[in-house]
């Protein structure tokens, strides 16, 4: 059975016999020195486009960058689903904050009609359920948990959740002294 190098080993060695350090390859692809340090350890795999810089770069056919004892591939195809599932959970998240606008504020306007209340409230529940699939299917694909995030990272996830209910409640006072509503 012959023995092919993983994605990380080939980089390196192509890397080195050009004579060049991690700092040149990565200016020469337009990413950080320590994202070359990740993809030649293996620890991430570049996306499609980086992949074909470095098949011309180094005249290596993308066949054995991708095929040949490597799981790029897969890699490539797992980023892409994360990617995804964060665009629809984005989209989700964006919408049930309009919905959940909408019936803040309907009693300024009076009633909403039966005919827009209930589709509203359908929708409000569906985005609901949608958020907290892609959520989970997010954190399984990227093996990103709450235990596993910097402080930083959780600071951060923390200070936009509070951002947004806080708007939504600016919004909501707003419109209660400007139009003397509720």
């Amino acid at each position: 059975m012959e023995n092919y190098m993983n994605f990380g080993e080939v980089l390196q060695t192509k890397r080195k016999s050009m004579g060049l350090t991690q700092e040149d390859l990565a200016d020469k692809l337009f990413v950080s020195s320590k994202t070359i340090s990740n993809w030649e350890t293996n620890k991430t795999t570049p996306d499609i486009d980086n992949v074909i810089r470095i098949s011309q770069l180094f005249d290596i056919s993308l066949n054995n960058l991708l095929l040949e004892g490597s799981n790029m591939v897969e890699n490539i195809k797992k980023n892409s689903e994360i990617n995804e599932s964060k665009i629809y959970l984005a989209c989700s998240s964006v919408t049930n904050l309009v919905f959940l606008f909408i019936f803040a504020v309907f009693l300024i306007f009076g009633e909403l009609p039966d005919i827009i209340s209930i589709p509203l409230a359908v929708g409000t529940f569906s985005n609901l359920f949608c958020i907290i699939y892609f959520s989970k299917r997010y954190r399984m694909l990227s093996n990103t948990m709450w235990a596993s995030r910097t402080k930083k990272q959780k600071i951060w996830s923390l200070l936009f959740s509070i951002t947004l209910v806080a708007v939504l409640f600016a919004i909501i006072f707003f419109i209660r002294f400007k139009y003397n509503a509720f």
